[in-house]
């Protein structure tokens, strides 16, 4: 990931994006509601809501970024297109605080639009005990914003050989486009050939924002050559997507 000079030195970053990243937030002392923040419209703001259940006071400022991804990486640049308010505010022991998420220009798009909302814990650091020494730990909560396309969702992903040499082991390698107007999140690819099919399970799932690529190499076992004739997706949606070969 490619992120600002100002978020290459955090070393306690939770990337949000997940019941999981939830669960650490929570064990952290801190509640976040929504973790994806999702616009159906660039004009009605989203309420995202922080709640801190620790016993001290916790500071928070927010910022915004772009989220893009070139050839497979996500790169982040700092934008101010997103207005988060309060910009910074201090949350007591045992309360909520609701940020308030919009575009400052409530313009449709027919594609998508990707950002993160950066949460960073900028409270002061507690005085150590006397004769002890303290470790403070400051995390900064990364959120997905995506604001909806105008108009109908259309879901297309396409797919064609890449070069990528796998490192001793039978493998394809697949480069897919997603050349619909919202990002999918894959949590499996399934390939076929002639009289065989192997399945590749992602995991938690990696997001393809529209418009954008990443490649895959996909395990063989004895037996399974030949070329790719078929490529399906499993999506976080609960969706099951067939990409079509080509055509980029």
């Amino acid at each position: 990931m490619m992120w600002p000079d100002k978020y290459r030195i955090l070393r306690h970053c939770l990337l949000a994006t997940g019941a999981s990243a939830a669960a650490v937030a929570a064990s952290a002392g801190v509640l976040i509601s929504p973790v994806v923040v999702e616009l159906s419209s660039p004009r009605h703001p989203i309420a995202v809501t922080v709640t801190n259940d620790g016993d001290r006071p916790v500071t928070f400022q927010a910022d915004t970024l772009t989220w893009q991804q070139v050839e497979g990486v996500d790169r982040f640049e700092s934008t101010d297109e997103l207005l988060v308010v309060p910009p910074m505010v201090q949350v007591p022991p045992k309360t909520s605080q609701i940020f308030r998420v919009m575009p400052r220009s409530p313009v449709p798009s027919p594609s998508e639009r990707a950002y993160r909302l950066v949460l960073e814990d900028i409270s002061e650091a507690a005085a150590p005990a006397a004769g002890q020494a303290a470790i403070t730990f400051r995390l900064s909560h990364n959120l997905p914003v995506m604001i909806a396309p105008a108009g109908k969702v259309l879901n297309a992903l396409r797919w064609k050989p890449c070069t990528k040499e796998p490192a001793g082991q039978q493998a394809v390698c697949l480069r897919i486009l997603n050349a619909g107007n919202r990002r999918v999140k894959f949590e499996s690819l399934t390939v076929a050939g002639e009289g065989w099919q192997q399945v590749l399970s992602l995991g938690a799932g990696e997001n393809v924002l529209a418009g954008a690529q990443r490649e895959w190499l996909v395990p063989l076992a004895d037996g399974q050559a030949g070329g790719v004739q078929g490529v399906q997706i499993k999506t976080a949606r609960g969706e099951t997507l067939q990409a079509q070969s080509g055509g980029f």
